[in-house]
């Protein structure tokens, strides 16, 4: 009940941030423009130095081993949501680019506006090095399962055809992210023994504490922006939201319980199980919009399911918490 209170107040908070960032654009406070500088500042500084920051305050080389079943888990959870997705597009009988849209949309959570606070404020123990630890895996599959998903077909075979010779180094040096190097970095330290003084954390950390209310505003502000009204008529929002944001993670966190016991792996880590669900009931994540106005593939139709689900989330986060906590 706890932590159902934790999930609740932070969501609330969020949703009146996401109202201040709408009156910001209402007010023409804010414009187009600055939310992209906004978005920009979040994912090359924000992001980076709150997980970089985090992870490394207080953490150990035994801490480490001891939490690195959580890559197992998210490689687990990835390849079920993968899976999962892609029947349920099937089903709904979705057409091309909106179905493989979709997807990419109800795999990839929200976990570096949304989830890392959540994480922080419910696990402040061991939250930043599990978040931390999930991270390689979830960009790897954001940076290549993420990016080819939401590519229209058209454009996947013109990549193909103007870089025939793309070296493995190049592709992998192509999948690094600002957060996915804060990532590798702090666990390189954890693993070295290398002290961090306390002043140098402090200040990273105040940076990186800009990320939750920026992106908050960020998002609000992307509601008055753009025109994804249309997306509530579409039927697989909802079907969508009850799947991936109710269903699946109720039942992700019914087999990290009662499985790996069953089968003779020992029970999992509470802290590490109810993460876990938390990730997998994270809203669309912003980077698909980006991913979507890169490519000139159904912009205002990530846009809208972003923004839908977000809304949903304040809602469907407590529920599930609630019944798994």
């Amino acid at each position: 009940m706890q932590q159902f209170s934790v999930v609740l107040n932070q969501l609330i908070g969020m949703g009146v941030m996401l109202a201040v960032g709408a009156v910001c654009v209402r007010t023409k406070l804010l414009n187009e423009e600055s939310l992209q500088g906004i978005c920009r500042l979040i994912l090359n500084v924000g992001i980076p130095m709150l997980v970089f920051s985090n992870a490394i305050s207080g953490t150990t080389r035994a801490d480490l081993f001891a939490s690195a079943a959580i890559i197992g888990i998210t490689i687990l959870l990835y390849a079920l949501l993968i899976a999962s997705m892609w029947l349920l597009a099937k089903l709904l009988r979705l057409p091309g680019e909106r179905g493989r849209m979709f997807q990419g949309a109800f795999i990839f959570g929200n976990a570096g506006f949304i989830g890392l606070p959540l994480v922080l404020a419910l696990f402040p123990k061991h939250g930043a090095l599990y978040f931390a630890l999930m991270s390689l895996t979830d960009q790897l599959f954001l940076w290549t399962y993420g990016v080819w998903i939401t590519k229209p077909r058209s454009n996947r075979q013109t990549f193909a055809d103007e870089h025939p010779a793309t070296s493995l180094g190049a592709k992998l040096l192509g999948m690094l992210s600002p957060a996915l190097v804060a990532v590798i970095l702090a666990i390189a330290i954890v693993l070295a023994g290398v002290p961090v003084p306390q002043t140098v954390i402090a200040p990273l950390h105040s940076l990186g504490a800009i990320s939750t209310p920026l992106s908050m505003i960020y998002l609000g502000g992307l509601f008055i922006l753009r025109d994804w009204v249309g997306v509530l008529k579409r039927y697989e929002l909802y079907v969508g939201i009850v799947v991936k944001m109710l269903l699946f993670p109720i039942a992700f966190h019914a087999l990290l319980a009662y499985v790996p016991p069953m089968i003779g792996l020992g029970a999992v880590a509470p802290s590490m199980t109810n993460m876990m669900t938390i990730i997998a009931g994270l809203p669309t994540m912003s980077a698909i919009v980006m991913f979507s106005e890169r490519e000139h593939n159904m912009p205002e139709y990530a846009v809208g399911l972003v923004l839908a689900t977000t809304v949903a989330s304040l809602f469907t986060l407590p529920v599930v918490s609630y019944l798994t906590f």
